[in-house]
């Protein structure tokens, strides 16, 4: 799946939760890979605890409501909902506009039987996590999309269908093809064609 596709099958989903797995590597498509030091590529931050959409990172913070700093990292992120912001004497906030993770370094692959990013997995007896495809990280989305989708239909109530959108109104699913579209279109670089992929989705919902 095209990363453009990771981001708005996030967006338009409300994915919120962490993806299932603990990551330690990611095969790129191009003989690269890359580590998961707390850093971000095309949307989807990898974690040393876990992975998960970029935009659903919260600072960690210690007991005295600064930010926890990994003294391995440097990073003071996590995503939302890990239980060790739930720890006692920690805590956390929404990110600043400018806490943002780093990009994460891609590392050639020179043998592909031994790609590993031992630097900050092992610490302390930790078990090493999973090496995936750039491919499984998809999945993963869509996995937790789903999830996401039917946690909120469930909580919706049952008793009648949902109602046709009014007239001028366009359905979640058309607006998610306005804003691929809107994408594919854009020659602008990744960041900004991301923008304004997720705008197109946004005023497209808004009746706009």
């Amino acid at each position: 799946m095209h990363s453009l596709s990771l981001l708005l099958l996030g967006a338009a989903a409300g994915v919120n939760a962490m993806l299932g797995a603990e990551i330690e590597a990611v095969v790129l498509p191009d003989n690269q890979f890359i580590c998961a030091d707390d850093c971000v590529h095309q949307g989807v931050f990898f974690g040393t605890r876990a992975a998960c959409l970029e935009n659903e990172t919260v600072v960690a913070l210690d007991k005295d409501g600064q930010p926890s700093i990994d003294l391995n990292t440097g990073s003071s992120l996590v995503c939302r909902g890990h239980p060790v912001l739930s720890l006692p004497g920690r805590g956390q906030r929404e990110r600043k506009a400018d806490e943002t993770p780093e990009q994460c370094d891609l590392q050639p692959i020179t043998d592909p039987e031994r790609i590993g990013c031992f630097s900050n997995r092992g610490i302390g007896g930790g078990s090493a996590g999973e090496t995936l495809q750039w491919a499984d990280v998809a999945k993963l989305v869509e996995e937790a999309a789903g999830a996401g989708a039917a946690g909120q239909q469930g909580s919706q109530p049952q008793a009648q269908p949902q109602a046709e959108p009014p007239a001028g109104q366009k359905s979640p699913e058309k607006c998610t093809k306005e804003g691929q579209t809107a994408f594919a279109n854009c020659d602008q670089g990744f960041a900004e064609c991301d923008r304004l992929g997720r705008a197109a989705i946004e005023s497209c919902l808004a009746g706009q």
